[in-house]
């Protein structure tokens, strides 16, 4: 055999072991994921009652109702849904995930908490509006949020369900099944995501800030107008990057992460959130020491019936944008 040969020989021989120990490492680590996926609920727990903090029966139940909605959505992402506000020309779909995951969460939350008053999204859109928010506890869930990007396969969708107590979010735990990522908030112990406890980036400026924003179901003209201005105004001020998400409680954990300086939303008639897409998320922002403003210049703190919201890093970054989008 000439020198060459040996030379190709070897070669292929180490090329072949190279595939042969990627193709094994790649295994090995889809076996684990798969191992990490098949027991979230009892290493979540674990994390969470190592963290210490208070309304333990209220949040066991909670992320066990969040866990068992995404494995839900996990199964059906993609599927296809109805549309609530007109099969013809409507862009505001709803599925049977959504509708399923709903009754699963409200009819567990009032066997296990009959005292308790829920809120679903979807029972509020079936009654017409959103239901008074009494003094007692309240939950307030969204089955789905972000369902835009869930019945397109988009993995950026998230099951939020918060606990208020006069008419004031004290807790939420907010799944997104896509990475495994619990966050859990306690207003005035903190916020935790997969057991590493969260703070907001700090930031002070928009040339340093992350922005996001929603622009919701609204398309008419002057909505339209409004929402382009201001993004306009904000992309003006040299902010460093902004970005549309689809899910307007997977931004704000976002911001409660420290992935993002702030988030806006509220500019028209139908970008406007609703309490459940604020409660879970407000809860777990403030208790990582977020700040937030309505917008519209009227000096109301804001609060979960808002419809608008300026959620940022700090009191500063939080004035700076809402100046920017109240003269829009």
């Amino acid at each position: 055999m000439c020198h060459v040969t040996r030379i190709f020989l070897n070669a292929e021989t180490s090329m072949r072991a190279k595939t042969l120990i990627a193709l094994a490492s790649a295994a090995a680590a889809a076996a684990l994921l798969i191992a990490r996926r098949s027991r979230p609920l009892a290493r979540h727990l674990r994390w969470v009652q190592a963290a210490g903090v208070s309304h333990s029966n209220e949040l066991q139940v909670a992320i066990e109702l969040a866990l068992r909605c995404g494995e839900a959505m996990l199964a059906t992402a993609g599927a296809p849904p109805t549309l609530k506000d007109g099969e013809e020309d409507g862009i505001d779909p709803v599925t049977a995930t959504d509708t399923a995951n709903e009754a699963l969460v409200t009819q567990t939350l009032a066997m296990r908490f009959p005292s308790h008053s829920v809120i679903g999204e979807e029972a509020a859109a079936a009654a017409g509006g959103v239901p008074p928010i009494g003094d007692g506890p309240t939950w307030i869930v969204d089955p789905i949020d972000g369902t835009q990007n869930f019945v397109h396969g988009l993995p950026m969708s998230v099951v939020s369900i918060g606990l208020a107590r006069g008419g004031v979010p004290v807790l939420g735990v907010v799944y997104d099944p896509y990475r495994d990522e619990l966050f859990v908030g306690v207003v005035g112990e903190g916020a935790f995501l997969n057991g590493r406890r969260m703070r907001v980036d700090g930031c002070e400026s928009l040339q340093r800030a992350m922005v996001l924003t929603d622009v919701g179901y609204e398309r008419s003209d002057a909505g339209v107008a409004r929402i382009s201005s201001a993004l306009a105004a904000v992309l003006g001020a040299n902010t460093f990057g902004v970005r549309i998400v689809g899910s307007t409680v997977l931004a704000l954990v976002w911001v409660a992460a420290g992935r993002a300086s702030a988030f806006y939303a509220g500019l028209g008639k139908r970008d406007c959130p609703k309490p459940w897409d604020w409660c879970a998320a407000h809860a777990i922002a403030i208790a990582s020491g977020a700040s937030f403003l309505r917008l519209g210049g009227s000096d109301a703190p804001f609060d979960i019936r808002s419809n608008s919201c300026v959620c940022a890093a700090s009191p500063q970054l939080a004035h700076r944008l809402a100046e920017l989008l109240v003269r829009k």
